[in-house]
């Protein structure tokens, strides 16, 4: 092959040298074409020449295209494996309940990962001292215990800040924890009572912060998510409560707080961008609400949030009561209050208060989102049908319906219209209210019906 190329060449030179004699059929191309024909043929050799190599080239960017695919798919098994989270110590289970997660979350934790001591009266009687809520102390000696596996130790100090945290001494509690952390700086859960503490006392710039961290160092922390989501909309920021919304759905699927917030935040942005929601038809967005005329009303709503943040649930629930005595006709204090019963498994109650806030804003989207998602958490699926097809007859395009109204359908044995309302997920998901990422492979969408049927999952 070298030979001939080099033969070629030496024609090619020769050919468009003037002077050189040429046989007489190329002097009359040469005068009819100039010198195209020889750069043509010359070119048509280059090309023959290189095509091996070019084709070699494409060839290794295919290979390196499916490689990366490859190193994609092996990173993401391994953020999954990742994700098995490792036991629970006592002083992780003392620094979340600072942190302000709910006594059920706990359990499910425990459950879940088994915890990293043995539930013995010494842990036991530490844990009591910490003030742990008595039906995780109940739950503990049943809970898989993997001992050795870390620190089963509360640190004094700790121990102080829970007891601070309990009698609402939320400065000492932070100064305590503030002094741990400069110890334990790598530990997420310690960042995340911090952020609790900095929640209470209104200094939201601050508990972002901790809660930053604290989802910085464990990344499989879906509670870090969930509160930022809450913090951003306190700050009123629709896009971020959307995006850390999501990302707790990412890891958990099922989670309820996580759900609402991706709702909220559909309905900040479209106040943001100037009223309904896309498509119109004079649906309403949360701010239609109102909170009321009434000051004394408005206060106890307030401190009814406070409180439900403590997991004081009772007191909160009584708090909303009060509010809605002193002004009945406020359809937020209703929204509030049924949230309040669907986070403490009150099914009959959150659905009455729901109900309640539908009647007095029967086009507010972000009440009847929550109302139908309570209906699939608590298996009423037909009426989770009902309430998902009026929200899409009054909005189409309101894509986080859909998930929902897959799993009732599912549930119902009503696969063909399963299978319809998925293809219009598919179809409106520009939107991406679903919490999935948008730079996944195209298989992705093939699991979207698995992930849809875990999600409202018990």
């Amino acid at each position: 092959m070298k030979d001939f190329l080099s033969l070629a060449s030496s024609w090619c030179e020769a050919a468009l040298r003037p002077g050189v004699p040429l046989q007489a059929p190329l002097k009359f191309l040469r005068r009819q074409w100039g010198m195209y024909l020889p750069a043509g043929f010359c070119l048509v050799l280059v090309i023959s020449a290189v095509h091996p190599a070019w084709a070699q080239e494409t060839e290794s960017v295919g290979d390196a295209a499916r490689a990366f695919r490859a190193r994609r798919a092996a990173q993401a098994n391994q953020d999954t494996a990742n994700r098995t989270q490792s036991p629970v110590s006592a002083e992780t289970l003392v620094a979340w309940q600072i942190a302000g997660m709910a006594v059920p979350d706990l359990l499910n934790e425990v459950q879940t990962r088994g915890i990293s001591f043995t539930a013995d009266d010494a842990h036991l009687n530490s844990l009591k001292d910490a003030h742990a809520a008595p039906e995780l102390l109940a739950a503990l000696p049943n809970v898989p215990s993997h001992s050795g596996a870390g620190s089963s130790q509360v640190p004094p100090a700790l121990t102080s800040a829970a007891q601070a945290f309990a009698a609402k001494d939320y400065a000492s509690a932070r100064h305590a924890l503030e002094g741990l952390i400069v110890q334990h700086s790598q530990d997420a859960s310690l960042y995340a009572a911090l952020g609790n503490l900095h929640y209470m006392a209104r200094d939201f710039a601050s508990a972002k912060t901790a809660f930053l961290r604290s989802a910085e160092l464990d990344p499989g922390f879906a509670y870090a998510h969930v509160r930022l989501a809450q913090i951003y909309y306190r700050l009123e920021q629709g896009s971020q409560v959307a995006d850390e919304a999501k990302q707790a759905l990412r890891l958990q699927p099922a989670n309820a707080e996580a759900h609402n917030y991706l709702a909220l935040s559909a309905t900040m942005q479209m106040q943001d961008s100037g009223g309904a929601a896309a498509g119109g038809n004079k649906v309403e967005d949360l701010s239609d609400l109102g909170s009321g005329s009434n000051a004394e009303a408005k206060d106890l709503n307030n401190q009814a949030i406070a409180l439900a943040q403590q997991n004081d649930w009772a007191k909160a629930e009584a708090a909303y009561k009060r509010a809605i005595e002193l002004d009945p006709n406020v359809a937020m204090y209703y929204y509030n209050l049924g949230n309040l019963y669907t986070k403490w498994q009150h099914p009959q109650q959150a659905l009455a208060a729901l109900n309640k806030a539908k009647a007095l804003a029967p086009r507010n989207m972000a009440v009847r989102q929550n109302l139908g998602y309570t209906m699939c958490q608590f298996n009423l699926f037909s009426d989770a049908v009902t309430e998902f097809r009026e929200m899409l007859d009054m909005d189409p395009h309101w894509n986080m319906a859909r998930p929902c109204l897959i799993k009732a359908l599912d549930s119902l044995g009503r696969k063909t219209e399963a299978d319809q309302v998925e293809m219009d997920y598919k179809l409106y998901k520009s939107s991406d209210d679903s919490g999935d990422t948008e730079d996944g492979d195209n298989n992705e969408d093939d699991q979207r019906r698995e992930v849809v049927k875990k999600t409202l999952m018990d």
